[in-house]
């Protein structure tokens, strides 16, 4: 397991056909992220990454606790988008913690009752809000199914998703 205090390589903030990355998206009530990466596990920690920096700034060096494991099922990678959002959301809020960083370990389909389903399995790790070395960015209530997309795009993967704040 890499070192929960070392943030994960992002490699380019701008889209590129190799490596991995996010940016915010604007919008004019809400915000929105857009994250790419080679596979569907660098996908969803690019998204959780742009998800955490859009929620808090977290000074280096902060104390962490252990990690949160996180295992979760949905329909379609759409469904598991959203499902992994809001998440790593709930959990920030109900320990009023905001999310450092997250570690996927897999992401893929598997059958369930005759019907294909997505599942996946992670961790993240959390840091408390305490105004001085980790403050509040934005208040993000939830992840929305508005213009949610998981899609390949040449030899990667592009998730873009819409936060209601």
């Amino acid at each position: 397991m890499a070192d929960p205090r070392k943030p994960p390589d992002v490699g380019s903030r701008e889209p590129g056909p190799a490596g991995r990355g996010h940016r915010p998206l604007p919008h004019t009530a809400d915000v929105g992220l857009e994250a790419w990466a080679a596979d569907l596990p660098g996908l969803f920690e690019e998204a959780a990454a742009a998800l955490g920096e859009l929620s808090a700034d977290i000074a280096p060096g902060v104390p962490l606790r252990d990690p949160e494991p996180i295992e979760l099922d949905a329909g379609d990678p759409v469904g598991l988008a959203f499902t992994w959002l809001n998440e790593l959301i709930g959990l920030a809020d109900r320990s009023g913690e905001a999310l450092l960083r997250t570690e996927v370990e897999r992401v893929d389909a598997h059958e369930s009752g005759g019907r294909s389903a997505w599942r996946m399995r992670g961790c993240a790790w959390f840091v408390p809000l305490d105004g001085k070395l980790v403050r509040r960015r934005s208040d993000v209530k939830s992840a929305t199914y508005h213009r949610l997309a998981v899609r390949q795009a040449g030899e990667g993967w592009i998730l873009t998703a819409y936060l209601d704040v």
